[in-house]
C-alpha cells in the first residue's frame, strides 16, 4: 500500500495549489529584484587629469637650448567600482504533505499483503528447488540406466565371448576325441591284422608239420589250447584239447604237429604278445 492511498482528494487539491502559488511568488520577486537593481544603479562618472606645474625659464646667461621634455601621459582614470549585486532571495522550499497516521487496520493490512507475498516468494523458491532436485535425480537415473546398459552390455559380450570359447573348446576336444578314436581305430585295426597275420602264420606252420591219418574225410576242424611264453616256445603241459573233430587220430595228428612247431611264429611286440600267451588255436587239414 503507497503514500497515496492515505491522502484524500481534498488535501492533494490543497498542496497542489500551494506548490503553484509559491512558484509564482518565486518569480515575481526574481523580476522585481532585476529590475530594482538596474534602476537605482549610479552611472560611472570620467575625470580628466590635467599638470598645472609650470615650467622655470631658464637663465639667459645660458643660451643652452634645453630639449623641451616629452608631455607625460595622462593617467587613466580610475574605474568606480561596481556596486555588489544583491543576494537573491532563496525560494522557500515547498510545504510538506501533512502525513496522517496509518491505520492499525491498514497496518495490519499491509503486514498480511508482506507475509504474503514472502510465503509466496518461499513457495516458489521451494518449488524452484524441488524442480532442481527432481532434474538432478532424473540426470542421476538416466546415468545409472546407462551405466547398467553399458554394464549389461558388457555382460552379453563376455557371456558371447565365453560361450564362443567353450564352443571352441569343445570343437576342439571333439576334433581331439575324433582323432585318438580314429587312431585308435586305425591302431586296433593295424594291431587286429598283426594279430590275424601271426594267427595264420601259426596256423601254416602248425599245418605244414601235420601228419594226416589215412582215410581223413572232409576238413575237419579241431581246437586247442595252450600257453606260450615270449619268442614262442610251447609249454607242453599245458596243451589242452578244446574242442575234438570228431576223429580222434586227427586229433592226436594236430596235437603232434603244434607241439612240433614250437617255438611259434609271435609278434616281438608286448602289447600285441599279449594275445597270444593263452592261445587258443582252431586247426584245418585245408583252407
Amino acid at each position: 500500500m503507497t503514500y497515496d492511498d492515505y491522502v484524500s482528494d481534498r488535501e492533494r487539491k490543497i498542496a497542489k495549489w500551494l506548490t503553484i502559488g509559491m512558484h509564482v511568488a518565486i518569480v515575481v520577486l526574481f523580476v522585481f529584484g532585476v529590475a530594482w537593481q538596474r534602476r537605482y544603479t549610479e552611472p560611472a562618472a570620467i575625470v580628466d587629469l590635467w599638470s598645472t606645474v609650470t615650467p622655470q625659464p631658464a637663465p639667459r646667461a645660458v643660451p643652452k637650448a634645453e630639449p623641451r621634455p616629452e608631455p607625460k601621459p595622462r593617467p587613466e582614470p580610475k574605474p568606480r567600482p561596481e556596486p555588489r549585486p544583491e543576494p537573491k532571495p532563496e525560494p522557500r522550499p515547498a510545504p510538506k504533505p501533512e502525513v496522517k497516521p496509518i491505520p492499525k487496520a491498514d497496518i495490519a493490512l499491509k503486514e498480511k499483503l508482506e507475509k504474503e507475498r514472502k510465503l509466496k516468494e518461499q513457495q516458489e523458491l521451494e518449488r524452484k528447488r524441488e524442480l532442481e532436485q527432481r532434474r538432478k535425480e532424473e540426470e542421476k537415473k538416466k546415468a545409472r540406466e546407462l551405466e547398467a546398459k553399458k554394464l549389461e552390455e558388457a555382460k552379453r559380450k563376455l557371456e558371447q565371448e565365453r560361450l564362443a570359447k567353450e564352443a571352441e573348446a569343445k570343437r576342439i576336444a571333439q576334433e581331439q576325441a575324433d582323432l585318438k578314436a580314429r587312431l585308435a581305430k586305425e591302431q586296433a585295426s593295424a594291431q587286429q591284422g598283426a594279430i590275424d597275420k601271426y594267427r595264420r602264420l601259426i596256423q601254416d606252420r602248425v599245418r605244414r608239420n601235420i601228419v594226416e591219418p589215412p582215410n581223413l574225410q572232409g576238413n575237419p576242424e579241431v581246437v586247442y589250447e595252450v600257453r606260450v611264453l615270449p619268442g614262442g616256445d610251447i609249454l607242453e603241459d599245458t596243451l589242452r584239447l578244446a574242442r575234438s573233430s570228431g576223429n580222434p587220430a586227427y586229433d592226436q595228428a594236430v596235437a603232434r604237429a603244434i607241439l612240433k612247431s614250437s617255438p611259434l611264429p609271435v609278434p616281438s611286440d608286448p602289447t600285441l604278445f599279449q594275445q597270444f600267451r593263452d592261445l587258443r588255436l582252431p586247426v584245418r587239414p585245408r583252407e
